[in-house]
Formats: C-alpha cells, sequence, structure tokens
C-alpha cells in the first residue's frame, strides 16, 4: 500500500490522504475521507506527523488531537485493507474493491441490515382487514367458509365499536388500550342503547373472537379471558302440534309468497332442520322415507324420518321447491302467514333491556321465524315422549345442554305430562 496527499497550493490547508494498492495484477486506487494539513505528512515514512510544542496553547492542542486521532483511524484503515484482502478471493477482485471497502470502513451504517419493525395496526384497523378477509377464513368445526350471517355479525359488532369509540371522543382504539376498563365501558355503553342482555353478549363474544386472532398474530397479550360473555334464558315461543296443523289448513292460494313460506316453515317444523338447511331438505335425495343430508352449520351428518306432512309438501311441488328467499324477508312473511292463520294467543317475554328486567306482551304470531320451525319440532318431540338423545339425533344438536335451551315447555306443561305419565305407571 503506497499513500499520498491530494495536491494543494498551501502546505497549511487539509488536503486529503490517497491510497494505492497493489499486488500482482491487482492495482487499485481511492480516497480515505482522512483529511490533515500537508505540512504534516511525512511521505517518506508514510505517516502523520504529530507534533511536539514546547508551548501548548489551546489551539495546538486541538491540532495535536485531531492528528492523533487521524493517524489512528489511518492505521486501523490499513489493517482492515489488509485482513479483507488476505481473506479475500484473489482472482475475483472487483475493480471497486477498494473503494467499497473504504467506503464501508467510513460510513458502515450504510451497509448494516436494516430490521424493519412490524407495524402494529389499530383496533379498527385489525378488524376491518380481518372481516375483509373472513370469506377465506374456514370454520374450525366444519372446515368450511364462514357464513354470511357470521360475516354480518362481525360488521354489526365492529359498528358498534365505532359508536362506542365515537361515544368518548375516539377515532379508534390501540390494543393496550382493551383492557378491562375498556370492557366495562364498551358493555355499558351497549347497555345504554339499550341491547337485550344476549345481544351484549354476542357482541362481546365477537370482540373477544378479535382480540383472539390479534393475540395469534403477536398484536396483543391482552388478558381478555375475563370479559363476560352474558347469556340469558329468554322466554322463546314455539308452534305446538295444534297451531303447525292450524297454520297448515289455512288457505294461502291467492297469496302465492305466504303459501311458499307457509310451507318452508312447515319443512322446518317437522324435520328440526335450520333454516340455512332448507334447500337440503327440498331437494336431498329420500330413500326408504328418510331424508339424509349433512348440517351447513355443524357439518353433522343427519338422518331424518319422513314426517307426512313433509312428504305432502315435497309432492305438492313435485319435489323441487323454489329457491329460498333471504331469511330476513322469511322472518317478515311468516309472521303474516301466521297472523292471518290466526295464531294469535297471548305470550309474555321477561328479559333484560338495559339493566332492567323488562316483561313484554305480545301476540304469538308477532315473534314467530324461521327458528321456531326448529325449536317447535324439539318442543313437540319432547312433549310426546320421545327420549331426548333421540331427538337430538335428528337435530343434529351436539350437547344435551345446547338441545335443552330448545325445549320450551312451560311449567304447566311439565305438570301435565307428568301427570299422564302416573296414569300409565300408577295403573
Amino acid at each position: 500500500m503506497y499513500f499520498s496527499l491530494s495536491a494543494k497550493a498551501d502546505i497549511k490547508e487539509n488536503s486529503e490522504i490517497l491510497i494505492r494498492f497493489s499486488h500482482g495484477r491487482i492495482n487499485q486506487r481511492g480516497k480515505t475521507n482522512i483529511f490533515i494539513p500537508a505540512e504534516n505528512w511525512n511521505d517518506k515514512t508514510q505517516e502523520i506527523i504529530i507534533p511536539n510544542f514546547r508551548l501548548k496553547t489551546d489551539e495546538k492542542k486541538e491540532l495535536i488531537k485531531n492528528l492523533t486521532e487521524q493517524s489512528e483511524k489511518l492505521n486501523t484503515l490499513t489493517a482492515t485493507i489488509q485482513t479483507l484482502f488476505n481473506e479475500a478471493d484473489k482472482s475475483n477482485i472487483a475493480p471497486d474493491w477498494l473503494r467499497l471497502v473504504i467506503d464501508k470502513f467510513n460510513f458502515p451504517e450504510k451497509y448494516e441490515q436494516k430490521v424493519e419493525t412490524p407495524t402494529i395496526p389499530t383496533l379498527f384497523q385489525f378488524i376491518d382487514k380481518f372481516i375483509s378477509e373472513a370469506h377465506l377464513r374456514k370454520d374450525k368445526n366444519t372446515g368450511r367458509a364462514f357464513t354470511y350471517g357470521i360475516i354480518q355479525q362481525y360488521k354489526t359488532t365492529e359498528k358498534r365499536l365505532m359508536e362506542f369509540a365515537g361515544n368518548i371522543k375516539k377515532k379508534d382504539f390501540e390494543f393496550v388500550d382493551i383492557d378491562q376498563s375498556f370492557y366495562d365501558e364498551f358493555v355499558t355503553f351497549l347497555q345504554g342503547i339499550p341491547l337485550t342482555l344476549n345481544t351484549v353478549g354476542k357482541h362481546v363474544k365477537v370482540l373477544k373472537t378479535f382480540l383472539n386472532e390479534a393475540k395469534k398474530q403477536g398484536y396483543t397479550n391482552t388478558q381478555y379471558s375475563s370479559f363476560h360473555v352474558f347469556e340469558e334464558d329468554t322466554d322463546t315461543i314455539y308452534l305446538n302440534e295444534t297451531e303447525l296443523q292450524q297454520l297448515k289448513d289455512t288457505d294461502f292460494s291467492k297469496i302465492p309468497h305466504l303459501d311458499r313460506v307457509r310451507d318452508w316453515f312447515l319443512l322446518l317444523a317437522w324435520t328440526g332442520s335450520r333454516f340455512s338447511d332448507l334447500e337440503k331438505v327440498a331437494k336431498t335425495d329420500i330413500k326408504d322415507g328418510f331424508i339424509t343430508f349433512r348440517q351447513q352449520k355443524t357439518n353433522a351428518k343427519v338422518t331424518i324420518p319422513l314426517h307426512p306432512v313433509v312428504l305432502e309438501i315435497l309432492e305438492k311441488y313435485d319435489f323441487n321447491l323454489p329457491e329460498p328467499i333471504t331469511n330476513q324477508r322469511f322472518n317478515e312473511y311468516i309472521k303474516e302467514a301466521c297472523k292471518k292463520a290466526e295464531i294469535n294467543a297471548p305470550e309474555t317475554m321477561t328479559r333484560t333491556v338495559g339493566v332492567e328486567l323488562v316483561t313484554e306482551k305480545f301476540m304469538k304470531w308477532e315473534r314467530v321465524s324461521s327458528h321456531t320451525g326448529r325449536r317447535s319440532f324439539c318442543t313437540n318431540m319432547y312433549k310426546r315422549g320421545l327420549p331426548t338423545l333421540m331427538i337430538m339425533s335428528i337435530s343434529g344438536h351436539q350437547t344435551e345442554t345446547s338441545f335443552l335451551k330448545y325445549i320450551k315447555v312451560k311449567q304447566n306443561e311439565h305438570a301435565e305430562m307428568m301427570k299422564e305419565a302416573w296414569k300409565n305407571i300408577y295403573k
């Protein structure tokens, strides 16, 4: 290695130390980025001259300090170049090898591997992405894509969370904000709308779904297991066999849309199926008096005996029922059909709305929905004395606990059932 200074007119001016590196066929030049006054360079010894002043003023002390630092830097650079050259493949030295070595020595930060810290999204940013990708996710129990209804639940909870944010003058939340205090305030907000206790519970359940996925992705360690999902039994209704026959006997021939909805409802009420399985009930192959299919929600395989009413309806449409309408429209029409069928027994419902226990009175037809059909099947078969496990095998319920929530037998009906049982026992 050979060092020299860049040409300067005045020896007192700073000049840059230049380097020439030669080895065999390799002959490269470079600039060291080390500057010293020309008078402080010894070209023969290839060294920086550090003067020894007798009288050391502040200015001279500063000069000595700077020259010492530059000398140490030059020595280190020289050693670095020699070491890297010794380690290099001599047959593959690039034309700019020396320049690159010097540049890395002087500016190491340019060559540091930059590790990008992942940006943690806000709560609403995460939820937006979660919902936009929800159709690609699979239900862990069935392996099927999430249904439209589930995705709508996600969107509804997101809407409530955004309303809550606006209520407390916030635009969004960081995951560190989601603590017990957040939960308490959110529940209080939902109760103040007011929403029923079960609806509040559904929103909390969906929120926990969001947080569970965020935790899997490493965005939060929030301890949300204490977020309680509220749930209470409500006085939901069912149609007894007399009312089902009453609905069946009503003439809807001049109201085609109600005629179809009535028939669809009766299929649910005599098979115990969900609305999401209505199309399967209508178009499945029937063998030996049974309908067999896999349920949309649980993927459970069920085999259902063909009730006379079900067979009559299927034959009415030549086993090719019209395509089912939306659940929302179905629920509107079935209420209208039940009203015309005079299913108008007075009913009461007691449930928690906000923070108060509220008892409402209504006519039975006002509360009929697609789910009433499945509930009617379970309750009527239970009242007929069929074993619980037998009914569950038809309805597809996985646990007796979930099944018993469907049984809407009042206390006086239980008493009547026991009275009839005693008649058979104590003859």
